[in-house]
């Protein structure tokens, strides 16, 4: 899995808890890491995995995401994928991006669920 180091100058909002997260500000349970995304553990799991995939520069819904989003994305979906088989959940998982009402932290991110369900995201 690709691991770079990150860049903190990435436009964040101030009050923003996975803006903290990705600074540092807030600890978490990082799962994985590249150049413009992080992954972290949810600290309210749904499922026997739960892992958040967030971009480190702020785009608050996924209706924000442009074009030129293209390698911000391409980074989720191989981490995504990644995040799958090193917790062996290959066989029973899912990837979610919730928005409007059921989007609860106003930073676009995907959930990755594996394994059983404990409630929905």
């Amino acid at each position: 899995m690709e691991n770079h180091s990150c860049n903190y100058n990435i436009d964040t909002v101030e009050d923003c808890v996975f803006c903290k997260i990705i600074k540092k500000e807030i600890p978490s349970k990082i799962a994985a890491e590249m150049e413009n995304v992080l992954a972290f553990y949810d600290i309210d799991p749904s499922a026997d995995t739960h892992i958040l995939i967030v971009p480190k520069r702020h785009i608050e819904t996924f209706l924000e995401v442009k074009k030129e989003d293209k390698e911000i994305l391409s980074q989720m979906l191989r981490l995504a994928q990644d995040l799958i088989k090193e917790n062996k959940i290959e066989n029973k998982y899912k990837l979610v991006v919730n928005g409007g009402e059921y989007q609860f932290v106003p930073h676009f991110h995907l959930h990755l669920l594996g394994g059983n369900l404990k409630k929905n995201p």
